[in-house]
């Protein structure tokens, strides 16, 4: 089998993955005749990651283009067609490659530093070793989270009431912190489970600790879970009652950005690199009192 039948069967494949794959290496290596087999992939294909780096590739082997054989510069008209999305596909890639490669160098040494450091240092569950290596654990772990989320979606259909259900179940929650639910019992909706988990999950973690911020004293202090769709999109919204958003909005979803001692930063970059990753948008509103956190993504596969 040659390269090029290998790379179509993956343009075929029903694994988003693979096709992410494929098209992506077309966007760097397409030639005038794989023309037709990228027009073909990009009719059927309903995944924004995968449909932007298939218009790279039929850029770059389009004959009104010019050489096939160097990556063509979009023109500014071409540009203006899908801006948004050429941006965001094109540092998707470059952020998941970059991820990949510094988790592959970086997760073995990390191992070894551990288990020397467990047979060199006494008392090592009770050193300060102990807690910068957990430090550094955790890093990667949020860059293991970061890179799923810059891949292609599995997009599958699910109840977003059960959803809920199951995320709850891994929250643990003290008094006075309550969570109201507030959504349809049955709401079938399309969607990546993994990647909206963690960013729900990261919603009501920091709802629950703005909310603990302000809690002492406080008999109850609910957070508002809801959920539902328009006739367009989906959405999740989260919405507590706690010490607010104390830092800048234009800077919130930066990676490294937090206002919480001895966190990563890495929470709302990850929920909006998900998000993003399904055509959707993640949206903090700071209120009088607490803040609201939203997630909107389409509710039909055509995006």
């Amino acid at each position: 089998m040659s390269l090029g039948d290998a790379v179509y069967r993956r343009l075929r494949s029903t694994n988003a993955r693979d096709r992410l794959e494929a098209a992506r290496y077309l966007a760097n290596h397409a030639k005038t005749g794989d023309a037709p087999a990228i027009r073909e992939a990009l009719a059927r294909e309903r995944v924004s990651w995968v449909t932007g780096a298939l218009r790279r590739a039929l850029e770059r082997c389009s004959p009104s283009l010019g050489s096939v054989t160097a990556s063509p510069s979009p023109s500014p008209a071409d540009r203006d067609d899908f801006t948004e999305d050429f941006a965001a596909e094109v540092y998707a890639e470059a952020l998941e490659t970059t991820t990949a490669q510094l988790l592959h160098e970086v997760e073995p040494l990390v191992g070894s530093i551990k288990l020397a450091a467990e047979g060199d240092i006494p008392d090592y569950e009770q050193s300060l070793t102990k807690t910068f290596v957990d430090r550094l654990d955790g890093l990667l772990e949020a860059l293991s989270r970061l890179r799923r989320a810059a891949s292609a979606p599995k997009l599958e259909e699910f109840d977003l009431s059960v959803f809920m259900d199951d995320v709850l179940a891994e929250l643990v929650l003290t008094p006075p912190v309550t969570i109201q639910r507030a959504g349809p019992d049955y709401l079938v909706v399309i969607g990546d489970k993994t990647l909206l988990r963690m960013c729900v999950l990261n919603g009501l973690r920091n709802a629950i600790d703005a909310t603990n911020a302000l809690a002492d004293g406080i008999g109850e202090a609910p957070i508002t879970l809801a959920w539902g769709t328009t006739n367009k999109e989906a959405w999740i919204s989260i919405v507590d009652l706690g010490i607010g958003f104390g830092g800048s909005l234009s800077r919130a979803f930066d990676i490294g950005t937090t206002t919480k001692e001895g966190h990563l930063g890495m929470g709302l970059a990850i929920t909006q690199q998900s998000i993003k990753s399904m055509s959707g948008r993640v949206v903090l509103v700071p209120n009088p009192r607490g803040a609201r956190f939203e997630l909107r993504w389409p509710v039909a596969r055509d995006t």
